[in-house]
């Protein structure tokens, strides 16, 4: 294998999570195989060694208890009887060290010093030794079996029987060539199945990767498409997809938001700049020099204004628009909004018939929340027709107070409900019956302040027949102990 394609392989294995799956698998496959080989060779061997030291126990046991039980002239009958039916080799060794008989292999000197050990533990009363030999090879290995012969309470002879353990190797032997090819499969299919695995759990991370990067570079519309099984990853998409909705619903706003602001603010500017350029044309007496200031001042206003929401609504994202809580007559703050529009409503023959629950308190900013009902009483103004009424009203459900405003003018198409609240939307000027001075900004400012305040606001509306303005705001009744700490507190400020 060419070098290059060594060192390919390598970052792989070791720098990728496929890789270092795929290695994983093979590790704990391997770990397996050896620990259950141990296992296998451990109880194996020891069920077969014990097998065989049964076998020579019970023919040596046979034997020894004949030569105990005969004359030693008859030994050598009873050792050529046995040794015809026995397949391993037999040695008969007197007290003084002469061999007394011997068939098939010499045991003496096999195994180093192993078969002296099995004799001296005869030679010194034990009854049975069991002890194997080790040959270079492994071909010539035995197991051998000694025991002390005993006459008139006497030790007379040792008695050593044994068995090649030859075929035992030979099949441990073919065990381990069969096991190690069989792990050597195995661990070759558990590495190709862990990187197939980690392949295709991993398929949803390249395609988020790929599109990652494509948001990155600025097309906010990809979306992840990956269908899994998997519950981390499918919510890992899910969530992501919800990110980039986000993001581009982010994105679509600021960009319309720049225009918006840019296009608000150009109007007035134009209008500034014409009025400066007519006034420099040629000199003019004290009157139209102050009609055409008059006319920049109140152009001027109108930018300070769009300018003061503006920075309203950056500190409401920025999360540093503070509202102070103190306690608030909210009956008496309705009364007196909709006493203070009584006289813009009799100019343009409106009606405002209110409904206000007394005693209601709420927690909040007084000024903010005078600021939201301004803000609908006057775009209730700006879009009821003339002879019409409108309607502000107030009453306590549980632990809330719900306020409404409502005119009978055009209504609201259901398209463009739920856009109302967005900086610089406006769902139709013709709808308008006067010709307004805002923005745009006003209910964007009211959803903020009420949100601030814990509660909600929303439109209701038909075509035809008029909108609904509904504001939710919690009672500082629902706390007692803490409206009454906290007035205190700002009693004592």
């Amino acid at each position: 294998m060419p070098k290059n394609s060594l060192k390919t392989l390598g970052r792989r294995l070791l720098h990728t999570f496929r890789g270092k799956l795929a290695l994983l698998y093979i590790t704990v496959e391997l770990s397996i195989l050896t620990i259950a080989a141990l296992l296998i060779y451990f109880f194996l061997s020891q069920q077969v060694y014990n097998n065989l030291d049964d076998y020579l126990s019970q023919n040596g046991n046979i034997l020894s208890d004949q030569l105990e039980a005969s004359h030693s002239r008859f030994w050598p009958l009873h050792l050529h009887k046995f040794t015809r039916n026995f397949p391993g080799s037999v040695q008969l060794i007197a007290a003084n060290g002469m061999v007394l008989f011997t068939s098939g292999e010499n045991l003496i000197g096999k195994g180093g010093n192993q078969v002296s050990f099995a004799l001296s533990q005869a030679f010194r009363g034990q009854e049975e030794t069991f002890i194997s030999t080790r040959s270079l090879l492994n071909s010539g290995n035995l197991r051998v079996f000694s025991k002390p012969i005993h006459q008139n309470d006497r030790l007379v002879a040792v008695l050593l029987i044994s068995q090649s353990t030859h075929e035992i190797q030979t099949f441990f032997q073919s065990l381990y060539l069969l096991g190690g090819i069989l792990g050597l499969i195995s661990i070759i299919i558990s590495a190709w199945a862990g990187y197939v695995m980690a392949k295709r759990a991993l398929r949803p991370i390249n395609e988020i990767n790929e599109v990652t990067r494509v948001v990155a570079s600025g097309d906010l519309s990809r979306r992840l498409k990956s269908r899994t099984d998997e519950t981390e990853i499918r919510e890992l998409v899910h969530n992501l997809n919800r990110m980039f909705s986000a993001l581009e619903a982010s994105f679509i706003a600021q960009k319309r938001f720049t225009a918006d602001a840019s296009h608000e603010l150009r109007i007035p500017l134009t209008i500034l700049k014409g009025d400066m350029e007519v006034a420099l044309r040629h000199p003019r007496n004290a009157d139209e020099y102050k009609s055409i200031l008059s006319q920049s001042l109140s152009n001027i206003e109108r930018m300070e204004r769009i300018v003061n929401d503006l920075l309203t609504l950056a500190r409401a994202d920025a999360g540093t628009l503070e509202f102070v809580q103190e306690p608030i007559d909210l009956s008496l703050l309705l009364q007196e909004v909709g006493q203070n529009h009584l006289m813009l409503f009799a100019n343009h023959h409106l009606m405002l018939e209110m409904d206000i629950t007394d005693d209601i308190e709420i927690m909040g900013d007084y000024g903010h929340i005078e600021r939201v009902f301004f803000n609908l009483l006057n775009n209730a103004y700006k879009h009821a027709p003339e002879h019409s009424t409108i309607y502000l009203s107030a009453r306590c459900d549980g632990d809330v107070v719900h306020i409404d405003v409502r005119d009978d003018g055009p209504g609201i198409d259901e398209a463009h409900q739920a856009l109302l609240f967005d900086r610089f939307y406006r769902a139709d000027d013709s709808r308008v019956r006067i010709d307004g001075e805002g923005a745009g900004l006003g209910l964007a400012i009211c959803k903020r302040i009420v949100e601030g305040h814990a509660g909600t606001i929303r439109v209701k509306s038909i075509p035809g027949q008029g909108a609904t303005f509904s504001v939710t705001l919690p009672l500082s009744s629902q706390n007692p102990e803490h409206s009454q700490r906290l007035y205190h507190m700002l009693k004592n400020v």
